[in-house]
């Protein structure tokens, strides 16, 4: 499996500065942070930037306390996310092979550990969405190779999958089965993220166009830029 780099090296290394800066953050560096966007982009409900921006400060879904150096630091943050999350986009949506991306040690192995914790994270922020997945006989499946990987050093033995230490051969094989399984979930999850990204009726305006302030037609009683105003920049 060959891995299109997206991300700079230098780039790579701030990313992961910033991440490891996060007191107790979940999402600690740039595999995980690839793993948790996969989980995000296959989930059937759109997630915006500013509520995962938050969990990646805060390893929470509320505000976090998190404070960057600059207000430029701040922005190439959002950069570099926002592109990573785009590469991983396109990967699924053009059906081509999703490639996780791990990072190797001083030796040159990878373990993809911190990638599969990251997907799971990610799943955690819309649970009651990826049930029906997990529970699906057939479709659960695609989940086991994640689920091992993730566990695999578990500090409850119960919860690890392996009773011998993972061989080359075995990493390499469940990395490749994640990538399949992550295809898998974005192709089960196709149809209801088509649901969820449609608005509940289509809205006819003969009128000129609603101040960004303003109520929205709707009659949602939000204001324009809240609702169908973005939903028109999203698109």
């Amino acid at each position: 499996m060959e891995y299109e780099i997206v991300l700079t090296i230098p780039e790579l290394d701030k990313l992961e500065d910033i991440l490891c800066r996060v007191p107790g953050g979940a999402i600690h560096n740039a595999e995980a942070l690839d793993g948790f966007l996969a989980a995000l982009v296959c989930c059937p409900d759109l997630i915006m930037p500013s509520e995962y921006i938050a969990v990646l400060l805060n390893s929470e879904t509320e505000v976090s306390d998190f404070v960057f150096e600059s207000r430029e630091e701040l922005k190439q943050f959002h950069e570099l996310v926002n592109r990573q999350w785009n590469h991983v986009s396109r990967q699924l949506h053009s059906g081509r092979a999703y490639v996780p991306f791990v990072l190797e040690d001083e030796n040159g192995k990878f373990y993809a550990n911190d990638w599969a914790q990251g997907f799971l994270y990610g799943t955690e922020l819309r649970e009651e969405l990826w049930h029906d997945l997990i529970m699906d006989e057939e479709e659960g499946v695609s989940m086991l190779p994640i689920w091992a990987l993730a566990y695999e050093h578990d500090e409850d033995p119960e919860m690890r999958p392996f009773d011998e230490p993972v061989s080359d051969k075995q990493r390499v094989d469940l990395l490749v089965g994640a990538g399949l399984g992550v295809m898998s979930i974005f192709k089960y999850f196709s149809k209801q993220r088509e649901l969820h990204a449609q608005p509940a009726e289509a809205i006819v305006r003969s009128g000129p166009k609603p101040g960004r302030n303003a109520p929205c037609p709707c009659g949602s009683g939000k204001k324009f830029k809240q609702c169908c105003g973005r939903r028109s920049m999203l698109q």
